[in-house]
């Protein structure tokens, strides 16, 4: 799967010169992994389901950025994600910022029911939407 590291830390800087060099969107998950129950709903509904990694129907990368109340982070980890979290004036849990490939903001989502389907059809809208 061709995504941002799908352990709990995640490389934006890697995540998004992959999604410049492959052309692909680059979706920001700013996660409130261990407080937000609409976060957890959206990593286990959405995330981590095999069929969210299909690229035949959802061409885009994924960079998970979590931001946990309890678990200790590396300093470099959790500067990286406030820095992000600041740039994108990120103040709900979850917010997914939508990146062309070049990295301009082109739409944001919260959660949404429905799992994978829903997610992803929300996430393809705000691209073609972009492209016109």
């Amino acid at each position: 799967m061709l995504s941002c590291d799908v352990s709990d830390d995640t490389d934006f800087p890697r995540a998004a010169a992959l999604a410049k060099s492959t052309k692909r969107p680059l979706l920001l998950a700013f996660i409130g992994t261990d407080w937000s129950i609409s976060s957890l709903k959206l990593d286990r509904e959405v995330f981590d389901q095999a069929e969210f990694a299909d690229n035949s129907k959802y061409n885009f990368l994924l960079c998970k950025l979590h931001f946990y109340q309890t678990q200790e982070r590396s300093p470099e980890i959790i500067r990286q994600n406030e820095d992000l979290a600041t740039k994108y004036k990120v103040q709900d849990f979850p917010t997914v910022v939508v990146l062309s490939p070049d990295g301009r903001e082109i739409g944001r989502l919260g959660y949404i029911p429905g799992g994978v389907k829903a997610f992803g059809a929300a996430v393809n809208a705000v691209i073609a939407r972009s492209n016109q």
